[in-house]
């Protein structure tokens, strides 16, 4: 192929996936025509040849068929919601996770070709032991409730249904009834290799495990992918720090056992050719044995590709290596774009392609900068910490911390009491990046604008330029769009009530005008049954992070000026831990009497930092700069329903009530109390009870609009259908979390409105 053809072909492929990537985000009937039209501002720009230009566009018309195909195929495999199905699943052994009593599968639908979820309740130890210990990959005939993934029904809440979109998972089964279980046979060579290869990581994990932590959890996640549900919990500085890059994307993997494998072959005098033959079939094998994960797609393929190009002793640049890598990850995952972790490896790893004329310093401060628009876009926070922890920790995990890792694994046989230092090695290295963390310096920014991500990332390339006049424009253009995002998002002109969807519970937040004071009302929770040691989980879903305070952070929230809590109950009170150990409060405000119960000395107390003043209240306090009137409690009491703390306050054009779980005899108190109290908004009490909404009390109050915070299908019959129907006699217009997710009341001067995150959620969808 002559030097001219290459260039073509090199520019083709940068230019289509330039055109198919950034079409990809469009994700509808809009892709072609923004291709198109990215190639002409392209061929305008970089005066590339005709050539070149239609073979950018017949490469990404390719990628674009592909993505089509994909959506369509997913569509057509998407099973409806049902009660009742019966599926036979192909389960490796390696993809079984046990939390406690809580059995997750990532399994295959043998009938249908499609990966699908499977959730389980273990119902014994021997059980539990069974799946813990097993090693076989199993068929498994299993009956239960299919459905898709369940969709965010809050404010900035994660995506999960979209998420598992990414990873081709368009169903999952839960309350599974097992009716056979059987020994997966191999069929043919391949499937062999595939069914080895699973049996192999499954008896690795269970040695991993058998390591002392941190180095089993380092082990575990940096060489086989294999990252416990709580890693993230455990070791917060990680993400916080913006470190988590190293355990999911960086390829580091890959590299060690590409050239481990070299050295190997040299020394049983493998010829060259052969080595590098060898190497590249033994990749996709490792690909499996590293759990399969998407973000190991890229330094596989371009590992694969600069194999190739040795084999046939051609000299490729950097640039077609990774357009190669990203054109193969597109066709292998088309969503591979629409998750982080796709889109940092693949930024980081173009950042580093023109790092060669920097030093030291400037590569971490790009590759820093690089991600933090993104960062920014989907984790709300930054620590202006996390470029110099960049710039340390990159090469101590790839001189140290890896090798550290791989020399456990053969110490853990050869000679194991080798393990306690080594063990103590990582110990230091997690405590100092967890102590690094805990340091000033955590910016709550909020949600940068998704729009302006690509726009920045520019800018930030722009910032490394040679000419000095486009590094000013830059770094004008980019301090100047950061600094009015971040005074939007932190100073909106608007006041904010958010009631959330946080299940069979109560949780609402108060922001005033210009970000003046911050009131979080009750936390949810969850009423647990007593369970024994062997059912405790220790990750699972986490409410109080993944709802609240996700949400507070998404709009730049990072302290809580007061923290109200109505009474004592779990579903009420149950996530304050996690509120208190993720935020700053300034103030918390409890019914008189709490500090002597059991449910503040143990859910609590133990909780509550130096700093955070605790008040009892009752409806005598006054809190200077407090945005409410307290009504109730009238008294000292035990922080019953009876004592629930009620809050009264004007929110522009409307009055607004809250107070907890308050019986109908606590309303009718505060009624008499105060004579001539006006409601236009009332937060119904008892998730909607008719132990509350006195209806003599309402029609009083003239109440106009109603809030419903209660869970789904919940076993106690909330909201009931008396005090649905008392609503419609009053012609009071409810909004309830059931059916309206999170419900949002924004206001400014005499001027309001509600949003809702959905008109009408139906869960069977």
């Amino acid at each position: 192929m002559s030097r001219f053809n290459k260039s073509v072909l090199q520019d083709a492929l940068i230019l289509s996936l330039l055109i198919a990537a950034i079409s990809a985000v469009f994700f509808n009937c809009c892709l072609l025509t923004v291709g198109l039209l990215l190639a002409v501002i392209t061929r305008i720009l970089l005066g590339k040849s005709v050539q070149t230009m239609i073979a950018a566009l017949l490469i990404s018309l390719l990628f674009l068929l592909r993505f089509f195909n994909f959506q369509s195929t997913f569509e057509a495999k998407t099973l409806p919601n049902n009660d009742q199905t019966t599926l036979r699943l192909r389960i490796f052994a390696d993809d079984v996770a046990v939390d406690g009593d809580q059995l997750k599968v990532k399994a295959f639908d043998q009938q249908r070709k499609q990966k699908i979820l499977m959730y389980a309740t273990i119902g014994s130890e021997t059980e539990k032991l069974f799946w813990e210990t097993n090693q076989k990959n199993l068929s498994c005939l299993v009956n239960g409730r299919i459905s898709k993934p369940m969709r965010p029904t809050n404010f900035q809440q994660f995506d999960v249904r979209s998420y598992y979109h990414t990873q081709s998972v368009s169903n999952q089964i839960s309350k599974v009834r097992f009716v056979k279980i059987s020994v997966l046979r191999p069929k043919n060579p391949y499937d062999w290799i595939v069914f080895m290869t699973h049996r192999l990581r499954k008896l690795l994990i269970n040695q991993l495990d058998k390591l002392p932590s941190p180095l089993s959890d380092y082990a575990k996640a940096l060489l086989i992918g294999n990252v416990d549900s709580d890693f993230y919990d455990r070791y917060p500085g990680v993400t916080n720090l913006g470190l988590i890059h190293l355990f999911s994307i960086s390829g580091f993997q890959v590299s060690y056992f590409a050239i481990f494998l070299r050295k190997i072959l040299r020394k049983i005098h493998l010829i060259k050719e052969h080595n590098t033959i060898v190497t590249a079939l033994f990749l996709p094998i490792f690909f499996i044995f590293a759990g399969g994960v998407q973000s190991l797609i890229r330094p596989v393929a371009a590992t694969e590709l600069s194999l190739g190009a040795s084999l046939v002793k051609a000299r490729v640049s950097k640039e077609l290596i990774w357009s190669g890598a990203l054109m193969i990850g597109l066709f292998i995952s088309p969503m591979i774009l629409f998750n982080i972790g796709g889109q940092l490896s693949y930024l980081l790893s173009f950042a580093l392609m023109y790092t060669y004329r920097l030093g030291t310093f400037k590569t971490s401060l790009l590759m820093s900068l690089a991600s933090l628009p993104i960062v920014l876009a989907a984790k709300y926070s930054w620590h202006f910490l996390s470029m110099p922890a960049n710039f340390i920790a990159i090469p101590i995990f790839g001189i140290f911390i890896l090798p550290l890792v791989f020399l456990a694994i053969a110490v853990q046989i050869i000679f194991p009491p080798v393990l306690g230092f080594l063990n103590f090695v990582i110990q230091i290295f997690t405590e100092s990046v967890e102590w690094i963390a805990r340091l000033p310096g955590q910016i709550y920014f909020g949600k940068l604008a998704d729009f302006l991500v690509i726009p920045l990332i520019c800018l930030i390339f722009m910032l490394f330029d040679r000419k000095k006049i486009r590094q000013r424009v830059a770094a004008v253009l980019f301090t100047s769009i950061l600094a009015v995002s971040f005074f939007v998002i932190h100073f909106p002109k608007d006041g904010e009530l958010t009631t959330f969807d946080i299940g069979q519970g109560d949780s609402a937040f108060l922001r005033t005008p210009r970000n003046q004071q911050t009131v979080l009302m009750d936390t949810g929770g969850r009423v647990g049954l007593p369970k024994k040691p062997w059912q405790i989980t220790k990750g699972g879903s986490n409410q109080g992070q993944s709802i609240i305070v996700n949400y507070l952070q998404s709009i730049g929230v990072g302290r809580l000026d007061y923290l109200v809590l109505s009474h004592g109950d779990m579903d009420h009170i149950g996530n304050a831990k996690d509120i208190l150990n993720l935020m700053s409060v300034k103030h918390i405000l409890i019914p008189a009497g709490m500090k002597q119960t059991d449910p503040f000395k143990i859910q609590l107390q133990p909780f509550i930092k130096a700093g955070t003043q605790v008040i009892e209240v009752t409806n005598s306090s006054n809190l200077p700069g407090f945005p409410f009137k307290i009504l109730h409690p009238f008294g000292q009491g035990k922080a019953e329903n009876e004592d629930s703390i009620a809050l009264w306050t004007t929110l522009g054009p409307l009055r607004f009530f809250t107070a907890g779980d308050l019986p109908k005899e606590g309303e009718n108190q505060i009624s008499r109390r105060f004579p001539g109290l006006k409601v236009d908004l009332l937060k119904l009490g008892h998730h909607g009870s008719n132990t509350s909404s006195d209806a003599e009390v309402l029609k009083k109050w003239q109440v106009t609009y109603g809030l419903i915070s209660a869970g789904r299908h919940n076993r106690y019959g909330h909201p009931k259908a008396e005090v649905i129907s008392l609503m419609d006699k009053l012609h009071v217009h409810v909004f309830n979390t059931q059916t309206n997710g999170a419900i949002r009341f924004r206001y400014t001067g005499h001027k309001g409105f509600f949003e809702t995150f959905t008109r009408d959620f139906d869960d069977t969808e």
